[in-house]
Formats: structure tokens, C-alpha cells, sequence
């Protein structure tokens, strides 16, 4: 799975039962990691996504990634042209996920 989120060129986020594509509460935010501190803790920063856009995370150095809250995430190491070819989903029920994280 790090594998796949390493190469991760694309990412779109959804809430359950909706199309899938960011359409989001507040709740739900999408971080990326790069790199670790000297204890090996990975450290994030958030992505700024938008409604109905494909991100284009562009960069090869992705180590891991925060899901956080409820929805439906759909990582892909194609283009967001080509995102649905061989993409991974990653769904939080949102009466199960309020504000947790998940880390992939």
C-alpha cells in the first residue's frame, strides 16, 4: 500500500453515498507526509483539495498519508486523467469516522 501512495499522482476524496469526488464536510482533511523527524515519526501537512477536482499531488516522495474523518478516498499512481486505472479506495463510514485518522 505505501507503494501505491508513494507513486500517487492523483487523489479524490468523497462523502459516502455520494459521488465520488471531494465533496466533503470540514471535518474531513487529507494530509500528506514526505519526510520524518529524527525520531522517524512521519511528519504531515495538509492538502488544500477542491469540490469535484482531481489533485494532482505531482510528487514521487509521498511516504504516507492521513485520512481524517468520514468519507471516501481514492488514491491512484495514474494522472487524474487516468485515475481510476487500478486505484485503491479507502472508505471511513462517517457513524464510525468523526474526526479519527486513519494513516496509509
Amino acid at each position: 500500500l505505501l507503494a501505491l501512495v508513494a507513486g500517487a499522482t492523483g487523489i479524490s476524496v468523497a462523502r459516502n453515498g455520494e459521488e465520488l469526488r471531494f465533496v466533503c464536510g470540514q471535518q474531513t482533511t487529507i494530509s500528506v507526509s514526505t519526510l520524518a523527524d529524527a525520531a522517524g515519526t512521519a511528519q504531515f501537512s495538509e492538502v488544500t483539495m477542491s469540490d469535484g477536482v482531481c489533485f494532482p499531488s505531482g510528487q514521487q516522495d509521498i511516504t504516507a498519508l492521513k485520512f481524517c474523518g468520514p468519507g471516501s478516498l481514492t488514491l491512484s499512481r495514474m494522472t487524474c486523467d487516468r485515475h481510476d486505472y487500478k486505484a485503491h479506495t479507502v472508505q471511513h463510514d462517517k457513524s464510525a469516522w468523526t474526526t479519527n485518522c486513519e494513516t496509509i
